[in-house]
């Protein structure tokens, strides 16, 4: 096939399929019937001779040709949205839906913010926070997230573009009331207390906050793993348990729960917290307005 006979649009359907997983999902995104979609996935079936999507339970799982191409699809219709936004001018003109995938914290700290500046300046954009894990990061997920904030060394990416956030550290919080955490404790000791820990993997202590402990040869006894920095401070403000925060987020939360904080008695690495994106996004109007409002934002 030529690509005079191939209808780009095409594409399109295909990356609203693939970001939904469902036929009729993607049609409430493009605005279209549902036929209309439906007649787009068989007319692109046949131009690549491949199934795309088949069904898997209640949804539709990409074919392993799709997981290929779609990181090529996502750059070539970035390419092409790219042109267009320049072609219109600037941002205020934008009309985007961007995902975000990070932690829970840091969509609290800054999705405020952000709203008002969007109202202000990018009145068309509008946002997508999704909990980050380690596998979105795979090539063939990163088409889905249109930019990742996570602390930098955390998780080891290559073939992306990096930018940083800001800077923070972590401290030590407990109930008010419990003395078992307090200054000047030994780290032997504060590990041996319960401790509510961050995972982003089932059955897996996946977390930035202890990386230096494994080093050392360090554990916690640990006895609860969650996703959710935002709800640490509720458990163990009702309990005997210690967890490990961000500074900036544990600052929020302590006028809202009786909650008091020491500093490690350990060392935690610092937390450089950094925006990173596929290099094809570099140019990208909105995406550039994104990064430099969350900068700006972390700045406050």
């Amino acid at each position: 096939m030529q690509l005079r006979d191939f209808d780009v649009n095409l594409l399109v359907t295909m990356e609203a399929i693939w970001t939904n997983r469902n036929v009729s999902n993607a049609a409430r995104t493009l605005n279209l019937a549902q036929s209309t979609v439906s007649a787009a996935l068989n007319r692109l079936r046949q131009a690549l001779d491949d199934e795309l999507f088949t069904w898997s339970g209640s949804e539709m799982v990409p074919t392993p040709l799709a997981e290929q191409i779609m990181p090529d699809v996502s750059q070539l219709l970035n390419g092409v949205r790219a042109v267009i936004t320049k072609s219109r001018g600037q941002i205020d003109t934008v009309e985007r839906r961007l995902v975000i995938a990070t932690a829970d914290y840091v969509a609290a700290l800054v999705g405020g913010p952000l709203l008002t500046r969007a109202a202000i300046e990018a009145p068309q954009l509008s946002f997508d926070f999704v909990e980050i894990r380690p596998q979105f990061l795979n090539r063939s997920t990163r088409p889905d997230i249109d930019l990742f904030v996570f602390p930098a060394n955390a998780l080891r990416v290559s073939g992306m573009e990096r930018e940083l956030l800001y800077r923070d550290t972590y401290v030590c919080i407990g109930a008010e009331d419990n003395d078992a955490l307090y200054p000047g404790m030994s780290a032997d000791e504060f590990l041996a207390l319960r401790h509510v820990g961050y995972s982003a993997l089932p059955r897996v202590s996946f977390n930035h906050e202890t990386m230096l402990w494994d080093e050392l040869g360090k554990a916690a006894n640990l006895r609860l793993t969650m996703g959710n920095y935002l709800i640490f401070a509720r458990i163990v403000a009702g309990s005997d348990a210690v967890a490990i925060l961000p500074r900036r987020l544990a600052t929020t939360l302590k006028g809202e729960w009786k909650l008091k904080w020491i500093e490690p008695p350990l060392p935690t690495p610092e937390i450089d917290i950094s925006a990173t994106w596929r290099p094809d996004q570099s140019k990208d109007i909105a995406l550039t307005w994104l990064r430099q409002a969350l900068v700006d934002i972390m700045a406050m």
